[in-house]
């Protein structure tokens, strides 16, 4: 197809689109004079319609039809929501709803709870209560606004407990990583120790779920990665994300492993090298989606995400650290360092992201063609993650 005629499509496209939701705008502007906003029932769970708090409220919003990514606005407030996703980012902080936003017939439905939440943190005075079927909105002038369907008051989320472990072997598919002599790939030697990972993680915590981002040789955009485990997040369940990497190096005497966690200031060179070399990737995916993910914006929110679990990640890293210490006698600590990965971006939960060795050290290469060296590995990545979990765990008070 040629690009002129693609563009035509797009162009249809875009003008459908906008001919739609003047159509919706229209049906919700008369509805809204009637006074009555309804409330939709699905799973035995209540949900208010986003448009109808944009013009109860008068918030302004926008969405990205492709990240399928929202934000709205009042004055110096906002939120930020993706369908699919119960993790809502409300004036700089996480809000972690039971269920998650969905899409039903074009429009768009908020968790009540999460709803509720974005209206008192946007207006702090709004007094919210329940009538019948509707929540009513009073101010203390005494003006009311137009009800909504509710039952809760608002109420921030107490910490969440660990309760699921997401492993991510990095790489995959078209993307080989790093390439060791002989041919020995990246992928092949993350994907062996996630599996064993996997198998340690429910001998040491047979109550937590791990999950893989990829039980194959296939490969998964970064963006994916991350959204596997945003969406596993609900009120009362948190996770950790651990992304297992193998690095490489110019030089052939360099060895050992070492974890990073997130951040924009990289420990020293060789951590924004290491960066910059697990970030390549991003030139395999599609260019439609790397322009939403890796955006100025989106870069800035998950700055903003970091501040709050950036200690806590260091904390894990630090953890798997020792745990990979006390297991592993052949190769050397490297220790704890920070830098900017891509994969890391975006993720809302304690993460970090492991370099289990070089294959660039021929001595290493050696054992990273090990199965019974990957598993002595995965024996330390293992102890050091159930340390941090039930640290976390015994820490946290569960309302």
């Amino acid at each position: 197809m040629s690009r002129r005629m693609c563009g035509i499509i797009l162009n249809r496209r875009h003008r459908y689109h906008s001919i739609i939701s003047i159509i919706i705008l229209l049906a919700l502007t008369s509805s809204a004079s009637s006074g009555s906003r309804r409330i939709l029932h699905i799973d035995s769970n209540d949900y208010l319609f986003l448009d109808e708090m944009i013009f109860g409220f008068s918030l302004e919003h926008s969405f990205d039809m492709i990240s399928q990514k929202g934000k709205l606005y009042s004055k110096n407030h906002y939120a930020v929501y993706s369908v699919g996703m119960s993790v809502l980012l409300v004036d700089g902080s996480l809000y972690v709803s039971s269920r998650a936003v969905r899409r039903s017939v074009g429009r768009i439905l908020i968790p009540r709870d999460a709803g509720e939440h974005i209206l008192k943190s946007f207006m702090p005075r709004i007094d919210l209560t329940r009538k019948g079927d509707a929540l009513h909105a009073e101010f203390p002038n005494g003006d009311a606004s137009p009800p909504y369907g509710s039952e809760e008051r608002d109420r921030r989320p107490s910490k969440d407990r660990i309760s699921f472990i997401v492993i991510d072997p990095g790489h995959g598919g078209r993307d080989p990583g790093a390439v060791g002599k002989g041919g020995l790939e990246e992928k092949d030697i993350t994907l062996k120790v996630a599996n064993f990972l996997e198998k340690k993680m429910m001998e040491r915590l047979p109550g937590t779920r791990a999950i893989l981002t990829r039980r194959d040789d296939r490969f998964i955009e970064l963006s994916e990665r991350t959204d596997a485990a945003n969406r596993l997040l609900r009120r009362n369940e948190n996770g950790i994300f651990l992304s297992i990497h193998v690095n490489s190096s110019l030089s052939s005497r360099i060895s050992g492993y070492e974890t990073y966690f997130l951040s924009q200031n990289p420990t020293n060179e060789d951590a924004r090298n290491t960066a910059a070399l697990e970030n390549n990737v991003i030139i395999l995916e599609e260019r439609s989606g790397r322009k939403e993910v890796y955006d100025d914006v989106d870069y800035i929110e998950a700055m903003m995400i970091t501040t709050q679990i950036q200690k806590e990640s260091s904390v894990l890293a630090g953890s798997i650290q020792n745990g990979l210490a006390r297991k592993n006698k052949v190769f050397g600590s490297r220790g704890v360092k920070k830098a900017d990965f891509f994969v890391l971006r975006g993720v809302l939960m304690p993460a970090v992201l492991i370099e289990i060795g070089y294959i660039s050290n021929k001595k290493e290469s050696l054992h990273l063609k090990s199965e019974r060296y990957l598993t002595i590995i995965a024996e330390g990545i293992a102890e050091g993650v159930s340390l941090f979990i039930k640290r976390y765990n015994s820490l946290i008070k569960i309302d």
